[in-house]
């Protein structure tokens, strides 16, 4: 898995025609006379930053492409910025055709850290049997395992949080209000390097009774309004769950399908995604999977279905918790224009001054008219938490702003 970059992207128009826009030479003024002192200096996570004039290059070391007392200039279409790096100017001319501007794309990356927090039924037929063991002890070591496990593995990338859910019915489940509090949470707050609190609730946790779903959700999204703000990195809920859902009002029988499908809702309306699992096959009907996937993702009549899982054994089970923390973990990035996506590869991709190519499975691809995809050994240097810098022009024909 990979760690995330948040990429704040600004697309700029420039008034030049494009034959004159010249591209600069990458770290041409630590070659030149007078060149800046703290050039070739190491530099990246865990360094001191560069001297002022200079920048982190590619090479994890400090660089310059220009500067006072070098003699470097940048050339046509670029200004020296002030880390010494040649920037794409923006010079307003309205004698200039709208249709032939040049365009270019400068990104500066942050790293993200995705909240995750998983949703997890402790109802009674939790214990049946599945795969190598049961539906609770599996799920519970596909997250928990060492090395393996989904949270030790990834709990230093990822925030993650738990909540078990369940409540108790009286006499053995023939319906009317719970004995006790409902929903029965037991939680742990979101956090970085997590294991081991997770651990110490999940590991000795057995599953209880019933599958109040919907409850818990919204008891989770109250706990989460009871905390400090998590700013603005993305937060998902992973609801797995074996059944269909009860409501606290009536445990028995299972009528809680509208109230869980509009506490997705709710979830969804304060910008967190909810994501299903069904662990076990046909435990779980297709129909109310489909619904509570739609709100988790706040599809609605007309869009495309959204995905859920069904897991039927262990190694199913692993790979559904795998691809929806994935899907959260990507080098894809937004443009703030819009490119004609049939053209796109004309256009030139720059990480940390190193072109990619177009298409190729170490370089970017297009993904539409306002996103473009950094792909496999490009966008582990871009998330591999050295300081990156990712650049992007395109031809004037291309840009559809």
């Amino acid at each position: 898995m990979r760690t995330v970059w948040l990429v704040s992207i600004v697309l700029m128009a420039q008034g030049c025609s494009c034959s004159g826009t010249v591209e600069p030479v990458r770290g041409a003024a630590c070659t030149a006379d007078g060149a800046p002192e703290g050039c070739g200096q190491e530099c990246g996570t865990g360094m001191a930053a560069c001297p002022a004039g200079l920048y982190c290059g590619a090479d994890a070391t400090c660089t310059a492409d220009c500067g006072a007392g070098t003699g470097v200039e940048c050339g046509g279409g670029y200004f020296c910025a002030s880390d010494g790096r040649c920037t794409p100017e923006r010079r307003p001319d309205s004698s200039i055709d709208a249709n032939n501007l040049c365009a270019a794309v400068r990104l500066e990356t942050r790293q993200v850290t995705p909240t995750v927090i998983v949703i997890v039924d402790q109802s009674g037929s939790m214990t049946a049997s599945f795969g190598g063991g049961t539906r609770w002890t599996v799920l519970r070591d596909s997250l928990l395992a060492r090395p393996g496990g989904l949270i030790f593995a990834l709990q230093s990338q990822v925030r993650f949080g738990l909540a078990l859910y369940s409540a108790r019915s009286r006499d053995g489940g023939s319906g009317g209000p719970p004995i006790g509090e409902c929903p029965l949470i037991t939680s742990v707050p979101p956090a970085l390097d997590n294991y081991p609190a997770i651990n110490g609730v999940y590991a000795p946790a057995d599953p209880i009774e019933d599958t109040p779903t919907g409850d818990a959700i919204d008891a989770v999204l109250a706990i989460l309004a009871s905390e400090p703000d998590p700013g603005p990195d993305p937060i998902i809920f992973i609801v797995a769950t074996d059944g269909e859902p009860d409501r606290c009002e009536e445990l028995d029988p299972q009528n809680g399908q509208a109230e869980a499908i509009a506490a997705a809702d709710r979830a969804y309306a304060r910008g967190i995604r909810t994501f299903m699992i069904s662990v076990g096959m046909g435990v779980v009907s297709a129909a109310h999977l489909q619904d509570m996937a739609n709100a988790g993702l706040g599809r609605t009549a007309g869009d495309p279905p959204a995905d859920y899982w069904v897991a039927g054994d262990d190694v199913g089970l692993r790979d559904a918790l795998a691809t929806i923390v994935g899907g959260v973990l990507s080098c894809q990035v937004e443009l703030s224009g819009m490119i004609d996506v049939a053209d796109a590869c004309t256009g030139s991709v720059l990480l940390n001054g190193m072109p990619l190519r177009c298409d190729d499975p170490d370089g970017w691809r297009p993904v539409d008219s306002t996103h473009i995809e950094i792909l496999g050994m490009a966008c582990d240097r871009l998330t591999g938490g050295m300081p990156a810098t990712l650049e992007a022009s395109f031809p004037c024909d291309v840009i559809l702003i």
